[in-house]
């Protein structure tokens, strides 16, 4: 799996993710958008003018490294989410990103501001209870430094730019020609049998002299090397630690209650529904009065949405838009909405979108909740809030009380936390905390792992921080033998059994190639002759190690069997012998299995084709790289 993790920040899967990134940003809720900074002195990019910053080079690199670390957990290694190893990745995304957008609008491709509108409705990081909330939206703008004006440009920009790249993406197609090529070989099967000579047995009669075992020390080393290791003592600070001490007096939520309830303000939200007429020529005009002439007969306002509105996103839903608390959509829509009755439906009411019929399907006007309902959110923001302060006054006092501790059990006492110690671990990190790139460098830097000092107060996030000192340290180089001694006489033990039983194994194949049937044999050795039929690739343990040997063999002549014996990991020989091998069909596939495999194909197909625009685009490009993102 970590592997396959490094293989995909590489390459065609890179292009690819770096294609998307922005607007999986933007819809994700994540609190970058490409370009958007515009203060930052220090540019690391210039792309056809466009500008990268600095600091949008570094919000994207902690955005790939949350990305990283929601996916796989504490199971990433701590060197993929270092600075070094993400900026190159991350650097070249923003550049192709914007290499994409800037064709996108060059094409004259648009986005309707009543879709704009509508994604950011649909937003779940703006939405309570499945419901738009216009202060949550106003909010999470403040929160990340955007104006609705501005933040609509910027979704409205990576909007173009899906578009764009599902115009290349999409067009593309594989044919069945292609299709028979790939089942040809993954669907490949094969009938072998095969019988297996266990080490096991041999094992314990099999002495070694202690030259024997030291010279295969001697000459192989280089698999018994063990790299730099630490082990530290920590103290660990959170806001959590703090909380579950602290008491909430009911005099205080009684008055944090009723200052709720004193700045409550009643919030009105309309769910609205529409028709929207694109357009101000002729045949629009003709269009809106069509509409107008069948509302004022009484049609149903659902069935003409779904005839006569250009909103492609609500028309199939009756025109429903969702609610609105007055700053979702444009002034001269939300105005003739606040003056609708419910059930009502507005006249002929314009914006820059074109013409709209809106409907008020309901009001829901939110009252202020009880003082039960509230306490315990009260008790726990109140705690919360005393906890930061005690957390952020043990944070500034922790960096006094540890500088020069001959250990840190005087900081942790005086703070009233504890000290935990972690097992060794190298610069490519360990569990827990010892995964943390910053605690793996401070750990492993000069000053703390040589001189024995106390590192600075590291700040992990923005509610969690840590200071930790060296109790123990491994240079690297080659393990005593001692400490490898018994692997070494478990591996020379295998060998010289399976060199044993190389003979028997040679003897069995050749009479097997002579015409006794491989069957016969086992049963004078007293082996089991396993049989596998309609065998594919892959599989795991001693089963795939013998899956993909057969897989590695030639396939015999017609009427005959290939035969051949080859070493297990475990020592075991195998005998084996290849009666049939039969390409991979389409044709015998099902029709759904088809149809998966053509638009798995015709996916790859559009990946391939997308990264192709992509290289073409950047090298048409005027890209200039700074030397702060070197």
């Amino acid at each position: 799996m970590l592997q396959s993790m490094r293989d995909n920040l590489k390459g065609t899967a890179a292009i690819i993710v770096a294609a998307f990134f922005g607007f999986i940003m933007v819809i994700g809720g994540i609190d970058f958008f490409t370009g958007a900074s515009g203060g930052s002195a220090d540019q690391v990019a210039d792309v056809n003018g466009e500008k990268i910053s600095n600091l949008d080079l570094q919000r994207a690199i902690q955005n790939r490294r949350s990305m990283i670390e929601s996916q796989y957990g504490e199971n990433v290694p701590a060197d993929l989410l270092t600075d070094e190893q993400l900026r190159g990745p991350v650097l070249q995304q923003l550049v192709n990103s914007s290499v994409m957008r800037q064709a996108a609008m060059d094409r004259g491709m648009v986005m309707s501001p009543t879709s704009v509108d509508r994604e950011i409705v649909q937003m779940p990081g703006f939405q309570v209870n499945g419901q738009f909330d216009q202060q949550m939206y106003l909010n999470g703008l403040r929160r990340m430094g955007y104006s609705p004006a501005g933040f609509r440009q910027l979704l409205e920009q990576e909007m173009v730019m899906q578009q764009y790249i599902g115009s290349v993406a999409d067009s593309a197609f594989a044919t069945r020609a292609e299709a028979e090529e790939v089942v040809s070989v993954s669907m490949e099967e094969r009938d072998f049998d095969y019988l297996t000579l266990s080490a096991a047995p041999l094992l314990g009669d099999i002495q070694l002299s202690d030259a024997e075992v030291q010279t295969y020390y001697d000459e192989n080393q280089q698999d018994f090397q063990r790299p730099e290791q630490v082990a530290i003592e920590y103290i660990e600070l959170t806001p959590e630690q703090f909380a579950a001490n602290i008491d909430v007096a009911e005099e205080d939520l009684r008055a944090q209650y009723e200052q709720e309830v004193k700045n409550f303000q009643a919030n009105i939200r309309r769910h609205a529904a529409h028709i929207l007429i694109e357009g101000d020529d002729e045949a629009a005009q003709e269009k809106v009065g069509q509409v107008q002439e069948k509302l004022s007969g009484g049609a149903d306002f659902a069935a003409l949405a779904k005839e006569y509105s250009d909103d492609f996103v609500s028309r199939d839903e009756g025109g429903d838009v969702g609610f609105t608390s007055g700053d979702v959509f444009p002034e001269a829509f939300e105005d003739a909405l606040a003056n609708l009755e419910v059930g009502e439906v507005s006249g002929a009411v314009k914006t820059e979108a074109g013409t709209h019929f809106i409907k008020l399907i309901e009001v829901a006007d939110a009252e202020p909740p009880s003082f039960e309902e509230r306490k315990a959110a009260i008790a726990a923001r109140l705690r919360n809030a005393e906890a930061e302060r005690e957390f952020v006054g043990a944070i500034s006092r922790l960096g006094d009380l540890a500088y020069n501790a001959e250990s840190l059990a005087g900081p942790a006492e005086e703070l009233g936390v504890r000290v935990q110690k972690s097992p060794l671990f190298s610069r490519q990190g360990g569990a827990g905390i010892t995964a943390e790139g910053k605690v793996i460098e401070a750990a492993f830097s000069p000053e703390v792992k040589e001189d024995g000092n106390t590192s600075d107060v590291l700040d992990l996030s923005e509610n969690h921080s840590v200071v930790l000192k060296v109790v123990d340290h491994k240079p690297a180089g080659v393990k005593p033998l001692e400490e490898v001694k018994e692997q070494i006489v478990e591996r020379l033990k295998r060998v010289k059994a399976s060199e044993q039983l190389a003979s028997k194994a040679a003897s069995l194949k050749e009479q097997a190639q002579s015409g006794e049937p491989l069957q016969d044999l086992a049963s004078a050795e007293g082996l089991t002759l396993e049989t596998s039929d309609k065998t594919r690739r892959g599989g795991f343990g001693v089963r795939g190690e013998v899956v993909n040997h057969v897989f590695g063999m030639d396939a015999p002549k017609p009427g005959a069997k290939n035969l051949q014996q080859f070493v297990l990991n475990t020592g075991d020989v195998v005998v084996v012998q290849l009666r049939d091998v039969r390409a991979g069909d389409l044709s015998r596939q099902s029709k759904e299995q088809r149809e998966a495999l053509m638009e798995q194909l015709a996916s790859m197909q559009g990946a391939a084709e997308l990264a192709a625009v992509q290289r073409y685009l950047s090298s048409k490009a005027d890209i200039e790289l700074s030397s702060v993102a070197d």
